[in-house]
């Protein structure tokens, strides 16, 4: 394994980490200031995160502040990331939405199909065949996902639907960082998906009648929107483009894949919700496969 794509995996795993956290903080958040305001709120956040990201990151690459470098290209830089932002925005709406009508330990099984989607969208799109080693590494970490939320496992509803319905754009989003990041700095790249995702938000709060300017909803929310601005938003999707960069988008959608994991632990360490030995099998399962599948090298 070389350094680069240690380096990719390690970003992808903080990434996994975090998106894990915010599972519960989009059910308080959500729940709180409503669907789109929250998300519009995270994503100014997370522009302001990724913004000091990247003023230090100038200084220490040209020895100044600034936010565009003269070697770079603004126009593809923007275009690019809007292009991939309105996917995004539709991808976290309607997950948030989805996780506002169900469990989090059920989201994050269903938000897990990005392992199969992903695979499935590379063949019909670019004609990528997988290994049979690979495909069986994917089941593998999906029978995991599934062991760890069994006790979740109860009748499909409306917010399973939109969950599923999320896991797809999300697997869009994925193959689309892979394709459209190339030549641009991914902290632009992430900030301006971001400045999309936070305008069509807020014109979604406004159609939706959501009270994004009552203090009392936004202050009920901060902790929230604290959390999945500047983690969830501003670190995570910048770690997961600077991740995908140096990753296969099959490698990289497993990694992530781990967000169920980890919304499970966090839920057992803040929420206080148990797990059976079934369900500790299931996360030894899903670290082991996706181990060894790095081991395997490659994935094509």
């Amino acid at each position: 394994m070389n350094s680069n794509r240690l380096k990719g995996i390690i970003y992808l795993l903080i990434t996994a980490i975090i998106w894990g956290g915010s599972f519960i903080s989009q059910l308080f958040g959500g729940a709180a200031i409503g669907s789109f305001s929250f998300n519009s709120y995270r994503c100014v956040l997370g522009c302001l995160t990724i913004t000091i990201m990247i003023f230090y990151d100038s200084k220490i690459k040209v020895g100044k502040f600034v936010f565009f470098r003269e070697d770079e290209d603004i126009t593809k830089t923007i275009k690019n990331s809007a292009w991939c932002g309105a996917t995004l925005f539709f991808a976290m709406i309607i997950q948030q939405l989805g996780v506002q009508r169900t469990d989090t330990a059920k989201a994050g099984l269903i938000t897990s199909l990005e392992v199969i989607c992903v695979p499935i969208l590379m063949f019909i799109l670019y004609r990528r065949r997988i290994k049979l080693i690979t495909w069986i590494f994917i089941l593998t970490t999906m029978f995991g996902i599934m062991l760890l939320s069994i006790n979740s496992l109860s009748g499909v509803n409306k917010g399973d639907i939109l969950v599923a319905i999320s896991s797809v754009l999300y697997s869009i989003t994925i193959i689309q960082v892979t394709k459209y990041v190339h030549g641009i700095d991914p902290l632009k790249f992430s900030f301006f998906r971001f400045v999309v995702v936070g305008i069509m938000g807020f014109i979604g709060a406004v159609l939706m009648r959501e009270q994004f300017l009552d203090i009392n909803k936004i202050k009920a929310a901060i902790p929230s929107i604290c959390y999945s601005g500047v983690l969830g938003s501003g670190v995570a999707y910048t770690f997961s483009i600077i991740g995908q960069h140096y990753c296969e988008p099959i490698i990289a959608t497993l990694i992530m894949s781990l967000e169920g994991i980890f919304a499970a632990i966090f839920g057992w360490i803040i929420l206080g919700q148990s797990l059976n030995l079934i369900q500790i099998l299931g996360i030894v399962l899903a670290f082991a496969s996706i181990t060894v599948v790095q081991i395997t090298d490659n994935t094509y």
